[in-house]
């Protein structure tokens, strides 16, 4: 079923397109028409994308420790409703990167390998970034993810560096990031 919003198929069934709900918008995005957000979408904590064979997403942040726990919500996201999951595990993360990117990249990726691994979904991060050496410290707090309790989303396979972007724009950081599924 198509929602029409976004233009990406309903993924949970029964007719409404969780993207839509979590947005709270149901203007058609994407590619094309991303300069032409508008100031509430930088607000935003994060905005899916349209991408031809994959899932994408923007997502926003005052700081880049901000920019990444939204990176991470708007990836666990498309898997789930991350309001049904629960907050009884804890895990802490290190990393350390290249650059800015490869920082962002490391990071989604520890957040699949979570979900892959525990079947651990986050939602609540304090993160520590260190912008001049690329580290990332933090502790991530959610819980399980069950099927027959929780709703599924999109199988996401991995994170890409295909179309990755990440500048601060205004004052506000930005990201782009595209997910295989």
């Amino acid at each position: 079923m198509w929602c029409g919003g976004c233009g990406i198929g309903d993924r949970i069934g029964g007719g409404i397109c969780r993207r839509k709900k979590i947005e709270g918008e149901g203007k058609k995005g994407g590619m094309k028409n991303e300069k032409k957000r508008s100031d509430d979408a930088m607000k935003a904590r994060f905005r899916y994308i349209e991408h031809t064979s994959d899932v994408g997403f923007e997502a926003y942040g005052d700081t880049l420790e901000e920019l990444f726990a939204n990176a991470a919500l708007a990836t666990f996201s498309f898997m789930t409703n991350v309001d049904e999951i629960d907050e009884e595990e804890e895990r802490e993360v290190h990393l350390n990167a290249e650059d800015l990117y490869s920082l962002m990249f490391d990071w989604i990726d520890e957040m699949l390998f979570f979900f892959e691994s525990e079947s651990i979904v986050f939602k609540k991060f304090h993160l520590k970034i260190d912008e001049e050496n690329f580290s990332l410290y933090g502790r991530c707090i959610g819980g399980k993810f069950h099927p027959e309790k929780h709703s599924s989303g999109i199988i996401i396979k991995a994170v890409t560096y295909n179309m990755m972007e990440i500048k601060r724009e205004n004052g506000v950081w930005r990201a782009r990031v595209v997910l295989d599924v």
